[in-house]
């Protein structure tokens, strides 16, 4: 058994990864690659070899607890896989061990990824912590340590409280309770061996605790049918509406509430904005597609803090703008030529219509916040006023200037 389940994690390994790749050409392409993310990563290099010489103000005011919130908002980044799929509650409902040990597996490589890259973290935070707070490298190990403990906690926690826990709030105090505690506790237990000592100790007991209950033991297949559930909503709602559009009639002459079960998104409840409904709740809980605009987005804030003092920042602003727009309109194409979605003749204007409204209703908050940001940083009060409401006339303008003459039907010339 232990050798079928090793094979199929692997290979599930390998498609998950697979998934990764393409999901990530939804909002990223080469030209971006290229000519973006190449040249961030090189002015990146030499701010961060700049600031360690002289850190700025903003990094010495903060203090120790504002450290702390920064390196505990990063916990928010790791997340734990089980590698079950919904098609398991079907075919192998009956050989719960094997997915067990396929969840186990999951666990460990999701635990050591997690461990790898937030001490990557770690290392690129830890010659300001040395410099601000004369810390020592045995005081930076001590530090490390228990950054990993409390990464493994929350991180194994909110995945416990996702499966067992059903309400949203609960999951999310509980959540935010342990973040609070270690930053609290942070100052106090560095300075005392003893209690470091009992902190290490506690969170290896409650992570292995957490983490044996996170293994498929035959009792997620409610979550998993909820999911499931969820999914099949979605795909009803935009059969109901195809079916509407192309004129046939309803068995009940009473108005049909499409979203009797869901919560609705948009109140108006035409064709159009059923398949943005779909698309947006499609976007936001597909993390592979979500978290690349989230990165790419703290990437163009990033790039934008750095040149603001230079004549370039309005080179980049403009060239912001024109990224979040071109990848908002990526995202629906990508959600567009679905292979399900392809299956019906979804008329050119209902598409063109969702296309507009998805793009818009994406990309204004961001455009938003990045020219307030940048406006700030420019002409202080004024230019925030003045460069946030240009970012979202701008992306306006781009929208009924290039985004409404998209191609809806052909994805080869859509591409």
């Amino acid at each position: 058994m232990n050798g079928t389940a090793r094979t199929l994690f692997f290979k599930r390994l390998q498609s998950d990864y697979k998934n990764m790749w393409e999901a990530s050409k939804l909002v990223m392409d080469w030209t971006l690659f290229i000519y973006l993310l190449i040249p961030g990563i090189a002015i990146g290099a030499f701010f961060y070899m700049e600031w360690l010489q002289d850190i700025p103000v903003i990094l010495r005011f903060i203090g120790w607890y504002g450290w702390m919130i920064l390196l505990a908002i990063s916990f928010l980044f790791y997340h734990i896989k089980l590698f079950t799929y919904l098609a398991d509650q079907l075919f192998l409902s009956r050989n719960i061990p094997l997915l067990r040990r396929i969840s186990q597996y999951g666990i460990l490589y999701s635990i050591s990824i997690m461990l790898f890259t937030a001490t990557l973290l770690f290392v690129v935070a830890a010659p300001f912590l040395s410099k601000l707070f004369s810390l020592s490298f045995l005081s930076l190990g001590y530090l490390w340590i228990y950054y990993l403990t409390g990464v493994g906690l929350v991180t194994v926690w909110r995945k416990y409280a996702n499966i067992y826990i059903p309400s949203f709030i609960l999951r999310t105090l509980s959540s935010m309770a342990l973040l609070v505690l270690w930053i609290s506790l942070s100052w106090i237990i560095l300075t005392h061996f003893l209690l470091w000592t009992m902190w290490i100790i506690i969170t290896f007991t409650v992570i292995a605790v957490i983490t044996k209950h996170l293994a498929y033991n035959g009792t997620h297949f409610l979550k998993i049918a909820e999911r499931d559930e969820q999914a099949r909503g979605k795909w009803a709602n935009l059969l109901l509406a195809n079916a509407r559009q192309q004129g046939y009639k309803l068995p009940s002459a009473k108005p049909v509430r499409l979203w009797k079960n869901s919560q609705v998104m948009f109140q108006k409840q035409s064709s159009e904005m059923i398949f943005t409904d779909a698309y947006f709740k499609s976007f936001f809980r597909n993390l592979p597609v979500l978290m690349p605009l989230v990165q790419l987005t703290s990437l163009l804030i990033a790039i934008l803090i750095i040149s603001a003092p230079h004549w370039t920042g309005y080179l980049f602003w403009l060239a912001s703008i024109y990224i979040i727009v071109d990848i908002t309109k990526t995202g629906w194409l990508g959600f567009r030529f679905n292979p399900f979605i392809g299956l019906f003749p979804w008329k050119e204007s209902v598409l063109r219509k969702s296309l507009e409204t998805s793009v818009l209703c994406l990309s204004s908050p961001i455009l938003f916040v990045i020219g307030m940001l940048f406006g700030y940083l420019k002409w202080g009060l004024l230019g925030m006023l003045i460069f946030s409401v240009g970012s979202v006339l701008l992306g306006i303008g781009l929208v009924y200037w290039h985004i409404r003459y998209i191609p809806v039907h052909k994805a080869a010339s859509a591409e």
